[in-house]
């Protein structure tokens, strides 16, 4: 919205000022004097946004971990670190 009026921000401010806005035209709704299911719809419509973020995190975290790449390299730095951790415990008297 703010880009729209030709002002440059940061993410935060641009949050605060989305989430006055809604919130506003939330609070302005709730006290119109129109019918009993569009009062419900909009009572209901903050539950319906936490829900949505949450569903918008888990889809974003599902598919960071099905794209997360595979580091061999990285792997087998990590078996070798481990390997030589044993060898050194093992110098020291413990038994694994």
């Amino acid at each position: 919205m703010l880009n729209l009026l030709g002002i440059k921000c940061s993410r935060g401010t641009k949050l605060i000022f989305n989430f006055i806005l809604v919130t506003a035209l939330w609070w302005y709704c709730m006290n119109l004097e129109i019918g009993s299911n569009f009062h419900f719809t909009v009572s209901a419509f903050p539950y319906w946004c936490l829900i949505a973020f949450g569903c918008k995190a888990l889809i974003s975290i599902g598919y960071d971990l099905f794209a997360l790449r595979d580091c061999p390299e990285e792997a087998a730095s990590l078996h070798k670190e481990l390997e030589d951790a044993r060898i050194f415990l093992s110098k020291k008297g413990l038994k694994l």
